[in-house]
């Protein structure tokens, strides 16, 4: 049998995976002559050298424990890969810390999650684990394979012994977790401890760099914590990284979501240097194009979508069209989906709509009471997105809202034939440093009576204004029924309510909040707003 597999060869040239797989198979069957017969072969062909033919050869050879050979062979490949590393580490071979830690961060390039653990038992085995650089290594490696936890693990564990790379890796790490967690309520967890870890480094008498700082401010654009904001805005004039043109840029983009346009204007007029992303990220304002244009700074189509945008928000279509024509013919950029998206309302697309489009189309029919545009918008969002458990749960409630009974059975059957997962509804609020949570109906906080008291207050208040609030149909993944209840003590409604109470009269209220807003509490927010001058 094992005549034959090597036999196999003679008519053909076999390729660097059937060799490698050969070579495998030989160190299986323990057949020692064979295989290096079949070595002889490889060194013959001059192909020794190719990686995953030497990765093969090292570990048919470190099996019979013939280190010398594996370690000749190992010497071979030009473009060693992590299982050339790992086919050398065993109990006979003992690599040092710098060569450990250079293995690791190839199983970083590569995101060779399973590779880098066994490299981090084998270290801890060698005693090597407590070294910092093969700390940090392991903790960046855990941190780009979304292994959060773990990090969190390893970083607790070190007490005293963490350098800059160290705390810049884990609030970076927590940074990126918000963009690859499934939903907003596991994303602003790791918003604000990204923000703990940055306190403890600050209480630990080390100094923050321009990472550092970078990575901080993004993770507060992402919160809206515009308080946070301001307070690592500071830190960055005292320290003197206020002039980097990476930082300077996340700040200004911190106030722009937060919705600070004249802090955002003011960081920007002091910028050194502004770049082609210092601008975009300040776009918000038109004249601040026109300023941009007269500066001899060329815009390209992302600043385009900020201008369109901006003119879409402010009503203002005689001037987006001027300037969708200015950007085709005086700047020769061609309109892509982006574009379309903020002139969707003025402008008939020449291709299918994308989901980006879709969910704003379904945005506004709900704001404007357009029940029937929103259902077509709705069905045509979930071809797109058939599991989009957002979309299926706002258009139950408009067909319970109209009692469109045969189609709320429809769609309810949709959910469980697709497997749907559950819809959390929660609002958010940043109050001195701490973020407060609210679900609908919610009384776990302590000081939920005055919260209630202060929102029946508000409510009688709004009611005096003409607001009336609705009656709506809730709709859960849960109930199969419709449950017809008052939206009085939505999410939002709480959080705005519980701010109301725990802020300065003059300071403004943001609360971020999990899914869309009903058209009750849009309007409930615009007479508060009359009645707090907020």
């Amino acid at each position: 049998m094992k005549e034959t597999g090597y036999r196999v060869f003679n008519p053909v040239y076999p390729t660097n995976c059937t060799l490698g797989t050969t070579l495998n198979a030989y160190s299986s069957l323990h057949s020692v002559s064979l295989g290096k017969q079949f070595h002889a072969y490889i060194i013959k062909y001059q192909i020794d050298f190719e990686t995953s033919v030497g990765n093969a050869t090292c570990s048919f050879y470190s099996k019979p424990h013939n280190l010398e050979s594996a370690i000749r062979a190992f010497q071979g490949i030009r473009e060693k890969n992590v299982i050339s590393w790992t086919a050398m580490l065993t109990k006979d071979v003992k690599p040092n810390e710098l060569t450990l830690t250079s293995v690791l961060s190839l199983c970083c390039t590569t995101l060779s999650f399973g590779a880098g653990a066994q490299i981090h038992s084998f270290s801890s085995e060698l005693g090597y684990e407590s070294y910092l650089h093969i700390k940090n290594s392991i903790i960046y490696l855990y941190l780009k394979c979304g292994w959060i936890r773990e990090a969190q693990k390893l970083f607790d564990g070190m007490e005293t012994a963490v350098s800059l790379v160290t705390w810049n890796a884990m609030i970076a790490g927590h940074a990126q977790a918000m963009d690859f967690v499934g939903d907003d309520h596991s994303a602003h967890k790791s918003g604000y401890e990204a923000l703990r870890i940055f306190l403890k480094l600050n209480c630990s008498g080390m100094k923050p760099d321009l990472f550092t700082f970078s990575s901080i401010l993004t993770v507060c654009s992402r919160l809206v914590a515009q308080e946070q904001g301001e307070q690592i805005h500071a830190q960055t004039i005292k320290t003197g990284f206020l002039t980097d043109m990476v930082v300077g840029t996340a700040l200004i983009n911190m106030y722009n979501k937060c919705g600070s346009i004249e802090k955002a204007s003011k960081s920007f007029v002091e910028m050194d240097t502004r770049t082609m992303i210092s601008w975009t990220s300040l776009i918000t304002a038109l004249q601040l194009f026109e300023d941009m244009r007269l500066a001899g700074v060329r815009p390209d189509h992302i600043t385009f979508v900020g201008v369109l945008s901006a003119c879409s928000q402010a009503g203002m279509v005689n001037e987006a069209l001027i300037y969708f024509e200015m950007m085709q013919k005086e700047y020769k950029i061609k309109p892509v989906t982006d574009h379309f998206a903020c002139l969707v309302d003025m402008f008939k697309m020449d291709f299918e709509p994308t989901e980006f489009i879709w969910s704003r189309l379904i945005a506004g029919c709900q704001s404007h009471g357009n029940l029937e545009l929103g259902f077509y918008t709705a069905e045509q969002l979930l071809e797109l997105k058939p599991k989009d458990t957002e979309t299926y749960v706002l258009l139950l409630s408009m067909y319970l809202s109209v009692g469109r009974w045969k189609d709320v059975s429809r769609v309810r059957k949709m959910m469980r034939e697709k497997k749907v997962g559950k819809l959390q509804d929660w609002s958010w609020i940043n109050i001195k440093d701490r973020v407060y949570s609210f679900k609908p109906k919610d009384k776990s906080h302590f000081h939920s009576a005055d919260i209630y008291k202060s929102l029946e207050s508000l409510l009688q208040q709004a009611n005096s204004l003409g607001y009336e609030s609705l009656q709506t149909s809730e709709v859960t993944n849960e109930i199969e029924e419709k449950i017809s209840s008052s939206t009085a003590y939505h999410s939002e409604k709480l959080a705005i309510a519980f701010g109301l109470l725990n802020t300065p009269n003059d300071a403004p209220i943001h609360v971020i909040k999990s899914v869309f807003m009903c058209k009750d509490c849009h309007n409930f927010v615009k007479h508060i707003s009359l009645l707090t001058t907020r």
